[in-house]
């Protein structure tokens, strides 16, 4: 039986490491210890942002999506961000400001289970868009925590800044036998 103890342990690392070696640890670590459907919720109206641990230095959330749910064509307000495919199937589409200052397509790829992808500013926008044919979650590692964001209003053809909120928020690290981990 998996135990929240995997959890604990990635967010221990993450504590003790620097930045610069986030998608590393995240390459090697082994995310199938981890049994996240008690951090999981759903909604047929859009994608839950749950958050897993949060402080000063990054937070982890699991995103879970309904089939076809996407995220708005969006920025991370100068933080990196790394997603980890858990299960199903999103896609990412990546956006950059042309000289006229519009918004177009630049290039985009399929995320699939296991695997680890990184965004920040300096790459552009990016929209994440779930399979039509399944359900999906996917880990996201901030670093810092990003509390609003830019997002292209398509109304106004502009980027409007949106204060961002959690589904769930649960911390692993608030157990009384771990919270000396870090």
């Amino acid at each position: 039986m998996k135990t929240e103890t995997p959890v604990q342990r990635l967010i221990s690392q993450l504590s003790q490491s620097a930045i610069k070696d986030y998608t590393t640890l995240l390459e090697n670590f082994d995310f199938d210890a981890i049994d996240f459907k008690s951090f999981e919720s759903w909604s047929d109206k859009r994608y839950t942002r749950n958050c897993i641990y949060k402080d000063e230095q990054f937070e982890v959330l699991l995103l879970c999506w309904r089939a076809g749910q996407q995220t708005s064509i969006h920025g991370h307000d100068g933080e990196d961000c790394w997603v980890y495919m858990l299960e199903g199937e999103i896609t990412e589409v990546f956006y950059l400001m042309d000289a006229d200052r519009y918004l177009r397509e630049d290039r985009s790829h399929k995320i699939k289970p296991k695997q680890l992808t990184f965004m920040n500013d300096k790459l552009g926008y990016h929209k994440l868009s779930a399979s039509d044919q399944c359900d999906s979650v996917s880990l996201h590692i901030y670093a810092k925590p990003i509390e609003e964001c830019l997002s292209f209003d398509f109304t106004e053809q502009c980027f409007v800044k949106r204060k961002l909120f959690y589904d769930t928020h649960q911390d692993v690290m608030s157990n009384p036998l771990v919270r000396n981990i870090h």
